[in-house]
């Protein structure tokens, strides 16, 4: 189960997505029989890539989130869900590689997962469920980590955390039924191979595409890395890249919507090479003057406004 390995070490990898520029050396003159130097012709410039204007993002109305299911931990990050439904069917889920996919339920189908959870009983109104010691335990200090579920229970949505049952340490806790009922509920939003056939519209899945992504920049004073490649160079479109997007409040980041089309340009430009459909988010760290700028980038989920607002940027 994935994220009982989280469970134990959870590691914060900010992975920055680069693109080394390899550096021939420079040709040096060749001599003529007589001893004179050749004279060799001027280089040709390359020619700079063509930049765009960036595409306006289209009104539209996001989908209702059902259910969703994520991990909280002590090291500050921006939970991605492992497991979300919405009212139009779709679910998004993490394959065993880590990438997110997209399959669709039918009516029948949504309406029997969230009565799942609702039957549990656990989801009338918020709570939270942590572990207890037990009397005359000291259990040694380690990283919290909680499943947080998010469930619509008639108007309103419901949250509910715990943490989790099954751990190597649980011997030193006071059993918990609801904790025990809430860790199963989390493995059946793992594997869905339970969900019966009849219920699925969409069975197989497949990458997540989505129409939105949300990209944070920041510029930095600090050097960049060796070999980082230039970001005006790299930027494919028409504005300048310190001039996109929007102040985040608080911070020195900017915040800026884009349509997948336009996330797309930034791939095919090699700033996140590596950034497609089902990826949960890319960064890079670029060159810019005496400093740098920092990118990351990811993906909006169906429920999620084509916004920066109320949007958190990196912790990190």
């Amino acid at each position: 189960m994935r994220w009982l390995a989280l469970l134990l070490v959870v590691p914060l990898i900010a992975c920055e997505s680069r693109v080394i520029v390899s550096r021939s050396p420079s040709p040096q003159p060749s001599a003529t029989s007589t001893g004179t130097p050749a004279v060799s012709a001027s280089p040709t410039p390359s020619p700079s890539p063509t930049k765009a204007p960036l595409r306006p993002i289209p009104s539209f109305t996001p989908a209702t989130r059902l259910v969703s299911y994520h991990l909280q931990t002590d090291i500050p990050n921006i939970p991605t869900p492992l497991f979300l439904l919405t009212d139009d069917g779709r679910v998004i889920s993490e394959d065993a590689s880590g990438q997110l996919v997209q399959r669709k339920l039918t009516p029948a189908g949504a309406a029997a997962i969230v009565l799942q959870a609702i039957e549990t009983g656990l989801f009338e109104r918020d709570a939270s469920y942590g572990r207890e010691p037990k009397p005359g335990t000291t259990p040694p200090a380690r990283g919290y980590t909680a499943m947080v579920f998010l469930v619509a229970n008639g108007p309103r949505e419901v949250r509910v955390s715990a943490e989790p049952s099954g751990q190597p340490d649980d011997e030193m806790y006071v059993p918990s039924a609801t904790r025990d009922k809430l860790t199963a509920l989390a493995r059946s939003y793992d594997d869905l191979s339970w969900v019966p056939a009849s219920h699925w519209a969409e069975q197989t899945p497949l990458p997540y595409r989505p129409a939105f992504h949300r990209l944070f920049l920041l510029a930095q004073s600090a050097a960049p890395p060796p070999s980082s490649p230039n970001a005006d160079a790299l930027w494919p479109f028409l504005a300048p890249i310190d001039s996109v997007g929007e102040p985040m409040g608080g911070t020195l980041w900017r915040c800026l919507v884009l349509i997948d089309e336009d996330a797309s340009a930034l791939a095919r430009a090699a700033i996140f090479p590596l950034y497609k459909a089902g990826s949960r988010v890319a960064e890079a760290t670029l060159a810019r003057g005496a400093g740098s700028m920092r990118l990351h980038i990811s993906p909006l989920l169906p429920h999620e406004p084509a916004s920066c607002a109320g949007a958190s940027p990196p912790p990190y």
